[in-house]
């Protein structure tokens, strides 16, 4: 670790550029570690949320039955002022707080009332129905309101999910948005120094980084004043570890197969043929003892969210399908699954599903879908990026769990079906935001990215089926290794070298054949 006061007067020399930009990054020329300028760009622009908030035209100038908060769009109470303009002698007056004026609450008229709204951080409508003595009814007045009581969203998109090399530079995407006031201040700061950030999308690159610990953390104001923070940390380091990672292997080819399915509204398109697309995955894991389940990005739905498996559609209380059905069947059942007819979370959470899905499967709430001596793969389509933050959302936590919890004796593939980052193509059609993150995890487990714009999935839900055979070749390690001149991976079955042909990709290393039956031991170099 370097000397903080060195570090200190190294980042004490950075400058900040802000500006727009529509594409690429900005690269900074440096001759040193850490003493020239770190970069951020900002595009007001970013690919929109999903989330169905929002401001509404406040009502026109003739106020016809009922006028909400003197027509203001935006406000940071629940307590709302109505005034009524009835379209005759009132009696009575009912409230209701939906479009449809479904309450049977009558109270005396007056000309004025003051409503406590349930709902806070949402777009919610009022509705207003006036009674005369006579029991005439008036229509149905409606008018809606954004109550905003919270800050702004940050989520950071793309950062380092490993420790990174001394030298190397160091690029970090977060958005900041705000559905109800909208975005009025934002500040990043970085080692203590504080720069100017905007709204929506920020790339941040630090370039030729020093060794140390280092935080970017993020704080925004809304236009009401409510404020929020978030911030990623990593380690930046040129010094190495050396791993050993052991491993029993048998040959009962089993693999456990994750399905998650973005349903939000934003995946209609895609929805349409979903079952179209992938109706040629059986073809190509057929001879291994499988298990299939589904689950979706909705982080929360107590039916389909959270991790939870989805029925089998066309099967009665089976949520898990497995080699040993008719292939027909098979093949027409996880189809009609995979195509999903409700509007989930416009917040895709599909590591955290996954993260969740694996959770609840070594507590019994998924039984007896987690095989312990079978391999593990996961499949992700979605046309957005994960939403969140938390320990659960986070790559190189779901990775280190899946070692944790089944003592590195599980080998894990994550195949990703995105917008990729950089196909402008896909991201101006069907793409909703590029999925660094989905990306990022399909790297660090030797996975397929793959396009979720693309018409036919066949020719990539071959390549997809064929990783996830490569996943019962595979040996999944705990950190990933260097392999250049001085650092390689060697591997030993039952103590004596083993040389099967192999690659290294991201954490796992994969052989060209599947392995013998025996007790591995691979040695190799992490970063610290």
């Amino acid at each position: 670790m370097r000397n903080l006061g060195l570090m200190t007067v190294l980042l004490a020399g950075l400058m900040l550029t802000g500006c727009l930009s529509d594409n690429g990054s900005t690269e900074v020329p440096s001759t040193g570690l850490n003493n020239e300028d770190f970069s951020v760009i900002t595009d007001p622009n970013p690919p929109p949320s999903d989330n169905s908030g929002g401001v509404v035209t406040p009502p026109g100038t003739e106020i016809e039955g009922f006028d909400l908060n003197k027509g203001a769009v935006l406000t940071a109470s629940t307590s709302l002022q109505l005034d009524f303009f009835p379209p005759f002698a009132a009696a009575y007056t009912s409230i209701s707080e939906d479009e449809k004026c479904s309450s049977t609450a009558w109270r005396d008229y007056d000309d004025a009332a003051v409503y406590s709204s349930v709902k806070k951080n949402q777009l919610v409508p009022i509705s207003v129905r006036y009674r005369d003595d006579d029991g005439r009814l008036s229509p149905c007045y409606v008018r809606s309101i954004y109550i905003d009581q919270i800050g702004p969203n940050i989520v950071f998109a793309k950062y380092p999910t490993a420790p990174v090399e001394e030298g190397a530079d160091v690029e970090i995407i977060f958005n900041v948005t705000d559905d109800g006031a909208g975005v009025d201040a934002v500040e990043c700061k970085f080692a203590g120094i504080s720069k100017a950030c905007g709204a929506g999308q920020n790339k941040v690159i630090i370039p030729k980084m020093a060794a140390g610990d280092y935080t970017l953390s993020v704080a925004a104001k809304d236009k009401l004043g409510f404020s929020s923070s978030g911030s990623i940390s990593f380690k930046v380091t040129s010094l190495y570890k050396n791993m050993v990672h052991n491993v029993k292997v048998n040959e009962y080819n089993k693999v456990d197969i994750l399905f998650v399915i973005d349903n939000s509204g934003s995946m209609e398109y895609e929805q349409k043929s979903m079952a179209s697309r992938v109706r040629n995955f059986l073809d190509v894991v057929k001879g291994l003892d499988w298990q299939i389940a589904v689950t979706t990005t909705d982080p929360a739905n107590k039916t389909y969210g959270d991790g939870r498996l989805v029925t089998m559609k066309g099967l009665t209380n089976t949520y898990i399908l497995n080699s040993g059905m008719a292939d027909a069947t098979s093949r027409t059942v996880l189809s009609n699954t995979l195509q999903r007819t409700e509007t989930g979370s416009g917040s895709e959470q599909g590591i955290y599903a996954a993260y969740r899905a694996v959770e609840r499967s070594v507590a019994g709430t998924n039984a007896n879908f987690i095989r312990n001596d079978a391999q593990l793969a996961v499949v992700l389509i979605s046309d957005e990026d994960e939403s969140a933050n938390g320990v659960k959302n986070d790559p190189s936590n779901f990775v280190k769990y899946i070692q944790t919890q089944f003592n590195g004796q599980k080998a894990m593939s994550f195949h990703s079906v995105i917008t990729r980052p950089g196909d402008e193509a896909c991201l101006k059609g069907e793409g909703y935001s590029y999925g660094h993150r989905f990306a990022a995890m399909a790297e660090m487990t030797g996975g397929v990215i793959g396009d979720v714009c693309a018409s036919d999935y066949s020719a990539q839900v071959q390549g997809i089926a064929e990783g996830v055979r490569n996943t019962l070749k595979s040996i999944t390690l705990s950190c990933a290794p260097i392999v250049d001149v001085s650092h390689e991976v060697v591997v030993k079955k039952d103590g004596v070298i083993y040389t099967g042909s192999r690659q290294v990709q991201g954490l796992n290393v994969v052989f060209d054949q599947m392995l013998p039956a025996g007790n591995y031991e691979v040695n190799y170099s992490c970063l610290k």
